[in-house]
């Protein structure tokens, strides 16, 4: 087997430009999105219109959504320099607007310039991995990016409050900037030296586009409770499935062996841990009676662990194989949505803590073998292609993550049973997502090529 990479080569030899690089995208990432979740009720205040605050979220989504499959191919098509710089350019732009809108709704809009460019940018930056590391250092890569998660998930929402508090909401959107523009600089030298591939074919924008009418279609049925509820699911899968054919690699809806079967189970486990992330706070202010700041302790440790996991998978993986790695971490998560479960049943609140914590050790070890073996499956020349399948994946369990648990907990409402009722389903949907991963982990297989 190939001798890993140590961690100081990951800054030798040419690539330490594209390592930092990588990072503060990575670590971008992780602020935007735990701040601007934190600022929101004082963006709220400012500029009113509370009907338009889902869409600030759900804008950003879609765009990232829609983009992440034709930057991919852009990537692959012609070399990744001229995307990311269009691409982090427009994130750039978008971030302006945010901090300059005068209104909820041009907030909205501007959030969905802000989440095409990130999209884009950041699925350009995860390709590069595949064709600048050798095999033997992507999973420490995805090690580092995982810790990047790290600072801005203890200290994401605090800084966003301060700002929000003093300077004002406006200064979270441009305090990021100057951390772009030198992410930008440092990956943007070395992408320009790596070639374009040239051979696939274009993906027509008709397939992302019907992606996200797709998912928005999903979502709102899943969401509402009448009679249009039903026909916008049946739209909504539809248009999502005949989408997803003609984006992700051939068989991933069958879950094929190999990359297929690698972006399926980066759905089945997000779809599991955001179905019970989303509603453990929920579960622990409005069934046990704890509060918000004790809820935001669960899923802090559920962040932090994620890096644990991930750091002694980059370890592990040069001995242990895939599939009994995926196992691993699926059981975990497994054992971790019990304790949830058992928390929601009346439990000691420290299982909580302990259940969460152990979550994300399973998460960051089964979600980067997963990754990993969607790019040790690709050639080169698909790198942006492969890593745009795995965002999708991702992408799409986010949405429908938070969907599908808001369906059961708005049922028990509507049925006039108890928030803990439709807790256990949302619970109970989330486990099934991660019973379904373990049952899936065989199929992780790599065809064998060259050692690169």
């Amino acid at each position: 087997m190939e001798t890993p990479l140590r961690w100081r080569e990951l800054f030798q030899e040419g690539r330490a430009r594209l390592t930092i690089g990588i990072l503060l995208v990575e670590f971008l990432v992780a602020v935007e999105s735990l701040v601007v979740i934190a600022i929101m009720p004082a963006i709220r205040s400012d500029l009113g219109g509370l009907e338009f605050y889902g869409l600030v979220f759900a804008g950003f989504s879609l765009a990232a959504l829609v983009l992440s499959p034709i930057a991919g191919r852009a990537a692959d098509r012609r070399g990744p320099a001229q995307p990311f710089l269009l691409f982090s350019s427009l994130f750039v732009a978008g971030t302006v607007l945010c901090g300059l809108a005068p209104s909820m709704p041009l907030l909205a809009l501007a959030r969905v310039t802000q989440g095409a460019g990130a999209g884009g940018a950041y699925t350009v930056a995860l390709a590069a991995v595949t064709r600048v590391y050798p095999e033997s250092g992507r999973a420490r890569v995805l090690a580092l990016l995982a810790g990047a998660w790290i600072v801005p998930g203890l200290l994401g929402p605090s800084y966003g409050a301060l700002l929000a508090t003093t300077l004002g909401w406006r200064w979270a959107f441009f305090s990021i900037i100057p951390l772009t523009v030198i992410a930008i600089a440092l990956a943007w030298p070395v992408f320009r030296a790596l070639p374009a591939a040239g051979q696939l074919s274009r993906l027509a924008i008709r397939w992302p586009l019907q992606l996200a009418a797709g998912v928005a279609a999903l979502v709102s049925g899943l969401s509402l409770l009448s009679w249009l509820s039903l026909p916008l699911v049946v739209v909504g899968v539809w248009l999502t499935g005949s989408a997803l054919g003609h984006i992700l690699p051939a068989g991933s809806l069958r879950a094929r062996p190999g990359a297929p079967a690698g972006v399926t189970m980066i759905f089945l486990l997000n779809l599991a841990f955001i179905g019970a992330d989303y509603f453990i706070p929920l579960m622990l202010t409005g069934v046990r009676g704890r509060s918000l700041a004790e809820a935001s302790v669960v899923i802090t440790l559920g962040t932090v662990s994620w890096s644990v996991g991930n750091w002694w998978q980059s370890r592990a993986i040069v001995r242990v194989s895939s599939v009994a790695l995926a196992r691993l971490g699926g059981g975990i998560l497994v054992i971790a949505i019990l304790g949830i479960i058992a928390t929601l049943a009346g439990a000691p609140i420290a299982i909580s803590y302990i259940a969460w914590f152990a979550a994300g050790v399973g998460m960051g070890i089964a979600y980067p073998t997963a990754y990993l073996v969607i790019m040790n499956s690709a050639a080169a020349a698909d790198a942006g292609s492969a890593v745009s399948s795995e965002q999708v994946a991702e992408r799409l369990a986010l949405a429908l993550g938070g969907g599908l648990g808001g369906v059961c907990v708005a049922l028990a409402l509507a049925l006039h049973a108890s928030l803990a009722t439709g807790l256990a389903g949302a619970f109970g949907l989330a486990l099934l997502a991660a019973l379904a991963s373990i049952a899936l982990a065989p199929r992780l297989t790599v065809p064998r090529r060259p050692l690169v």
